[in-house]
């Protein structure tokens, strides 16, 4: 199901259309189980895009003695 041109943005996407179909409750058993599966793995996979963006996010927040730094968020006007 995963190709390397997976984005988060196209897995949440598949996520959504998954849930989507579920949610309607109209489709036969064997295929609701099938989509199932299919919604836990792109959850799974928005859950690893997220882990990913956290560890960017630690490892630039960290200064040059390893510790973290709190900052004032300014937002450029």
């Amino acid at each position: 199901m995963k190709t390397k041109s997976t984005t988060f943005e196209s897995a949440l996407k598949k996520l959504e259309e998954t849930v989507e179909k579920l949610e309607e409750g109209t489709i036969p058993l064997n295929e609701a189980l099938t989509t199932f599966e299919s919604g836990v793995h792109w959850s799974r996979e928005c859950k690893k895009f997220l882990e990913n963006a956290g560890q960017r996010i630690e490892t630039i927040l960290k200064n040059e003695n390893g510790e973290y730094e709190q900052k004032e968020f300014v937002l450029d006007k």
